[in-house]
This record gives C-alpha cells, structure tokens and sequence, in this order.
C-alpha cells in the first residue's frame, strides 16, 4: 500500500468520524458551560469548522479521480432534494420583497461549508473508510466528551433536588445534542457487546460507559434522546427477528413491558432528574409537545396554501428571525409543496429498508444504521436537514453502502450459480 493511499485511508475515516463526534469533542476541550463574554464560542467552533471543512476537501481532492459507480436512485433524489431546496432558500432570502432575514450568513455556512461537503467527501471516499477504526475513534470521542463534561459542568454533579432545568454540555452545545451524545454511547457500547468476543474488563468498561451515557442522557433532560433510544432498540430486536411475525411479537411484549413498567422507569429517572421526569410526565400525559403541535399545524397550513411549490423553507418573524418547523417532512412540504414532501418520505423509508436490511444481515457495521435511526428521531421532533451534517452524511453512506452489497451479492450469486453450471458440465463429461 502506497503513502498516498495510507493517507486517503486515514483522512477519509477522520472525515467521516468529525461528522459524528468531532464538534462536540473540541467544544468539550476548549468551551466553558457558559461566559458573560459575547461571541466567546465563536473562538472555538469557527477554527474547528474550519479544520473540519479542510478535512472534506482533502478528501474530496484524493478521491477526485475515483468513480462512485452506479449511484442509487434515493441518493439521487437526495441531491435533486438539496438542489431544490438550495433554490428555494435564495429564493425566499434574496428575491421575495416580503420576506427580510438579517443574517443568513450562518444558514448558508451550514448548507454549503458543513453538510454538502462533508456529503460530497463521503460519497467519493465511502470505500476508503475504516469502518473498524470509525468505530473505535467515535466511540473513545465520545466517552472523552461525557468525562470532560463530568468536569466542566458543575450541574452534571449536582444532587438530583437541585436540578430545575435542562442541562446542556457547553457554550455551544445545547441540551438536545448533549442527550443525544449519551444516547449514542449507550447504542454504541450495547453494540460492542453484541459482537462478542471481549473481555471481562472491556465488558465491565462498556457497562460502565452505558451507566454514564445513560447518566448524561437523563440529565441533559431532553425527550427526544429517550424516545430515539427506545426506537432503536424496538427496530434492532424487530431487525433481529427470524421473521416479520417474529420481529413484530418480540417488538410488541417489549413494547407492552415498557408501558406495564413506565411508572417505575419514571420514577427512576425523577432519582437522576425531576426536570426529564416532569417532562416525560407532561408528555406522555398531558401531550405536552413544548409548542411544537403549533409548529406543525403552521407548516401544514403553509403547505395547503402552496401544495404545489411549496410556501416557504421555515417561518419568518418580523425581526429577521426564522425558524424551523422541528420536523424534516413537514419541513418538506411546507418548502418544496408535494413532490418535496414525497421525496422526503421515499428518502427515509429507503434509509429505513436498507437500515433494516443491513441489521437483519447482522452486517458487521450496522452501527452505523443504528445512529442513522437516532438522527430519523431527532429531526423528526427537533431538527431540520440543513442544520444536520450526520444526518445527511448517514444517508449518504447507507444508500451507497447497501448498493454495494447489493450488487457483490449479485456478483457472488451470478459466480456461484456459473461454478454449479460448470461443476455439472464436468460431471457430465
């Protein structure tokens, strides 16, 4: 193996690492909870976004020249989507008179500085990752970032009557993606046990990260993290099953245990935070959604009076403001009309089939399918496509992942059924 192709396999792994720990990583290191000091986490996230945007082009470069092959038809849709979606947004900030933003600076850095290209870089390099490696430097990323947090924020380490409100990781890391760290480093250790083969200390270890994980979960107090981890537990014993009857019974005693114990599980979280227990009190009970059934029936409404083209890419204040619908297909809708909406719907069932298929498979990186239902979850109640570069480079790595297998599948079977042909021929003779 070549320097250059040592160097291709390293950058394109970090690329694809940075994507899921790295932002929350250097914030960790270098950020306190909070300062009085204006735009103190600029010093920080900026240098690193940088670093990170460097990191996709070096890959991009070294991969230029390789060809991607037969691209799949959601992966398709899923540019043809961004490509609307781009026109729609400088539409509606640059060309419409009655619509005035004051700083669409940061949306645009996002579109084009973090997700689309750490997309591009992923589709071009997916087969240079190790994936093995991945792994190992996700998961040490984000068992760093839950230990630093341990020490950077007081709150984490207060007693549980203390605690009267949602507690996030850093200046720049909000409570939602803090929950949903510790609801990836319990998906990741509960993976690295199913595998087998380790240790009684790695064990002990692993154990220990999903006490944590779960620990930083609760405490974040978000219900998007909780909800995300029960799905996927659902979905990886329905993926496991022998059978869809099978998957479906086993999902639904688990389901039903779940609602026969969901008042203990309620009063052990209240142990670690009354602030998640009183919220999962509220919305399992009380429906309580923190505002978000207003967002959607605006985003509904905005989709009936443009089903066509659509209305608008996100809700406009009269002081320049603009926010999200916290849900990636009404966001479709309400912003690119019907067809935007359908392609949205296409694009997670495929990511949900190929997920499914790679899981029942017991495909050795099915991680990776596993996060990607996680961020289904979290910007289906509290995200949107452009603000979310994992969830885009997840959907980028299934797709091409699976036509991959697909296709060696083919190939494997087309090989075998021609040396049985053969094998026959020579028998004959």
């Amino acid at each position: 193996m070549t320097r250059t192709s040592k160097l291709n396999i390293f950058l394109s792994t970090l690329n694809f690492v940075l994507c899921f720990v790295g932002y929350q990583l250097a914030t960790s290191l270098f950020l306190p909870v909070s300062a009085d000091l204006e735009g103190i986490s600029r010093t920080v996230t900026v240098p690193y976004r940088a670093f990170a945007l460097l990191i996709s082009l070096l890959v991009i470069f070294l991969n230029l020249r390789k060809k991607v092959g037969k691209i799949p038809p959601a992966m398709k849709v899923l540019w043809i989507y961004w490509f609307a979606l781009i026109i729609r947004i400088f539409y509606d900030t640059n060309i419409r008179i009655d619509v005035h933003i004051n700083d669409t600076g940061r949306l645009w850095m996002y579109v084009f500085g973090i997700c689309l290209p750490a997309m591009f870089s992923v589709m071009k390099s997916y087969q240079m990752i190790d994936l093995d490696k991945a792994l190992k430097w996700i998961f040490l990323g984000v068992v760093l970032t839950m230990i630093l947090s341990l020490f950077n924020n007081p709150a984490l380490l207060m007693h549980a009557d203390e605690i009267t409100e949602r507690i996030e990781g850093n200046l720049a890391f909000n409570s939602i993606d803090f929950g949903h760290l510790g609801t990836m480093g319990i998906v990741l250790s509960l993976f690295i046990l199913s595998r087998g083969r380790v240790s009684t200390i790695k064990k002990i270890g692993l154990i220990a990260v999903m006490l944590l994980s779960f620990f930083i979960m609760t405490r974040a107090a978000s219900r998007s993290p909780i909800v995300a981890l029960v799905v996927i537990l659902l979905f990886w014993l329905f993926a496991r099953g022998k059978n869809v009857v099978l998957g479906v019974s086993i999902t639904a005693v688990a389901f039903g245990l779940l609602i026969v114990f969901i008042e203990p599980i309620l009063n052990f979280m209240g142990n670690i935070s009354p602030t998640m227990e009183d919220r999962l009190r509220m919305g399992i009970y009380e429906g309580y959604s923190s505002g978000r059934d207003v967002l959607y029936q605006e985003a509904f409404d905005s989709f009936l009076n443009s089903p066509l083209l659509g209305k608008q890419f996100a809700f406009f204040d009269d002081f320049g403001g603009f926010a999200y619908s916290h849900n990636i297909v009404l966001d479709a809708f309400m912003g690119l009309g019907f067809l935007g909406g359908i392609a949205m719907i296409y694009i997670l069932w495929i990511a949900i089939k190929n997920s499914y298929i790679m899981i029942k498979n017991n495909d050795p990186h099915f991680w990776i399918c596993l996060i990607l239902i996680q961020q289904i979850v979290l910007n289906m109640f509290s995200g949107a496509i452009y603000y979310d570069q994992l969830f885009n480079v997840l959907l980028t790595f299934v797709f091409l992942y699976n036509a991959d297998s697909a296709k060696q599948s083919i190939l494997g079977n087309t090989h075998l059924h021609f040396s049985e042909k053969l094998q026959g021929c020579n028998t004959n003779r």
